[in-house]
Order: structure tokens, then sequence, then C-alpha cells
């Protein structure tokens, strides 16, 4: 479905057109798992970096870091680096 650009004059006409009694209405209640499990997988990415920026300020080699993450050394560190160790990162460029 392609969206294009209406004017007000354009959207209000549409607006008008809509027959309340037989438009389709949502429910926000519908949507609100998804917004609840948005806000657990963002907690979790939180916890998570917090985790791996602690393992890294304890001296945790990126390889068991990967492996506890279930990827590879290359894959961590491409993910993780620039959030953990900001500065060796800006050295290194």
């Amino acid at each position: 479905m392609t969206m294009s650009k209406l004017t007000d004059e354009q959207a209000l006409a549409r607006l008008e057109e809509i027959d309340p009694a037989t438009a389709r209405m949502h429910d926000r209640r519908d949507v609100t798992a998804i917004a609840e499990a948005v806000a657990v997988r963002d907690h979790a990415d939180d916890e998570l970096l917090a985790a791996v920026r602690e393992a890294r300020g304890r001296g945790v080699p990126w390889v068991l870091i990967a492996s506890a993450l279930g990827v590879s050394h290359q894959g961590a560190r491409k993910r993780y680096k620039p959030l953990v160790e900001p500065d060796q990162v800006a050295r290194a460029s």
C-alpha cells in the first residue's frame, strides 16, 4: 500500500466521509500486549548491556562474552564494543 501526502483539505474531506456506524474501530487493548513486550525487551536490552559492561570491566575476554551471548566473537565485539568501550573505538579510528 503506497501512502501519499494529502493536503489538509483532502484529509479533512476523507475524515468527513467516514461513517461512524460502519467504520472499523480498534480498542487500544488490542495492542497493549505488544507495547508491554516492547517495554520488557527494552529493559532486557538495558540489563544485557549493563552485564556486558560489568564483564568487560572485570576483564572478561570478548570470546567468553560472545559464548554467553550465543554469538561469534566478532559479532559480540561489533555489537557491544562501541557501547562498552567508546574511548577505545574512537582511538582506533
